[in-house]
């Protein structure tokens, strides 16, 4: 369990904003200006067989606010300068604080050259290092949508995350390492997110998840071999724990109690101290259309006075929850005890997105089953591997052999 991050930085306003969104349609030659993002799917029963037919790449699910990082330059009197902004999953745009600095490529040692029209796709969340009191915030990058003005959505996830270590994490680790100052002077590190083969699982249940430095709630397993695909993606595997699965409602309060507060005045008023008769939670079905869950949120007395003290607005937010070994739903906690409220995303979870869940709450994978599955996805991935070599290997030799052709070809036109 951990608190989630607050973005850093101020909201840019309309119409900067959609200036900032039409630069990464363009960027990425997409018709569309909506949010970007890939977003994975449930991981389900049948996915064990999927990770035996194609190779994936698997890492940690950080309990974060997902984010786009989007390296840009504004025209300044004094010249061109860089800045970065956050996007959240709303397509919200927030500059990042100065301090900041990723070099070009080309010409790492000057440190007035730095990379743009790069998008970069991770996850914001603080870093609780011990030994000091507070929290480090972190961004960590685990995919990428373009670098230097490349757009790298068509290119499969080894290729993308191979471009990205090469053209822009070597520079600025290097950069970092020659600037001893530069690290203390970032509103966040940025940081590459470790990816491992897919049958690692036992070292990752084992050694990994429980030496994080930040919160975890499962495993994310991207495909190697796919593009980069905005909205829904059948190949991003998201697994959680049982424990772990939940979902984003949105909250609809339901009557108070009234009450005559003896004022004078004729009639009753609600009582907004007391529970309200229900919590309903709704599902989104279509666009911007929501239906009540067929279950209400269980809220016991002392999580209302939580609720109550925390002096926000609760109706209609989106909150995330989970379904406890009664079967009731209830609100997933952060470090605080407050609730998680997912005030980065505009929308609750779609119906089909919910299902998902359920589906996965009622015949589960646990972590027991993927641990006993490891040998057959490692045998599977030898063999494709294998089968990738071979391919390549024909590759060259069709490539030599065409060379050969042609050099034969005008070895004949000279002699002729």
């Amino acid at each position: 369990m951990s608190s989630v991050p607050t973005i850093p930085g101020q909201q840019v306003p309309q119409p900067h904003a959609q200036a900032l969104r039409e630069q990464v349609r363009v960027l990425l030659g997409r018709d569309s200006e909506r949010f970007p993002g890939a977003q994975p799917i449930s991981f389900a029963r049948n996915h064990l067989s999927e990770l035996q037919r194609s190779e994936y790449f698997m890492c940690e699910k950080t309990d974060g606010i997902r984010c786009l990082l989007f390296l840009s330059y504004i025209d300044t009197p004094e010249g061109f300068q860089e800045i970065q902004y956050l996007i959240d999953r709303k397509n919200n745009y927030y500059p990042v604080p100065k301090g900041l600095h990723f070099p070009y490529h080309q010409h790492q040692k000057d440190d007035d050259k730095f990379s743009f029209g790069t998008l970069l796709d991770g996850e914001l969340v603080n870093d609780h290092v011990p030994g000091q009191p507070k929290p480090r915030l972190m961004f960590y990058v685990f995919d990428c949508l373009a670098v230097d003005n490349i757009n790298m959505m068509q290119r499969t996830l080894d290729k993308r995350l191979g471009y990205m270590d090469m053209h822009l994490f070597g520079p600025y680790n290097n950069y970092l390492k020659t600037h001893a100052s530069a690290q203390a002077a970032e509103p966040f590190r940025v940081k590459r997110k470790q990816m491992h083969s897919s049958y690692h699982i036992s070292d990752m249940f084992r050694n990994i998840l429980s030496s994080l430095p930040h919160g975890n709630d499962g495993l994310v397993f991207t495909c190697k071999n796919t593009p980069y695909q905005p909205g829904t993606d059948p190949h991003i595997l998201k697994w959680k724990p049982p424990h772990e699965n939940t979902i984003d409602f949105k909250l609809r309060l339901g009557e108070f109690p009234m009450f005559d507060p003896e004022d004078g005045e004729d009639g009753s008023i609600p009582d907004y101290d007391a529970m309200p008769d229900r919590f309903q939670l709704l599902v989104l079905h279509n666009s911007n259309q929501y239906q009540p869950f067929q279950h209400d949120l269980h809220v016991e007395e002392i999580e209302w006075e939580v609720l109550k003290g925390l002096g926000q607005p609760l109706d209609g937010r989106i909150i995330e929850c989970y379904r406890d070994e009664q079967g009731r739903w209830r609100y997933k906690q952060d470090d605080d005890g407050t609730p998680r409220f997912r005030d980065d995303k505009k929308d609750a979870n779609h119906v089909s997105t919910v299902n998902s869940v359920l589906e996965s709450i009622e015949d589960p994978v646990t972590e027991q089953d993927l641990i006993a599955t490891e040998n057959k996805i490692r045998d599977a991935v030898k063999v494709m591997r294998e089968r990738e070599a071979e391919i390549q290997q024909r590759k060259v030799r069709e490539m030599e052999h065409r060379d050969d052709m042609e050099r034969e070809g005008k070895k004949r036109k000279l002699s002729e």
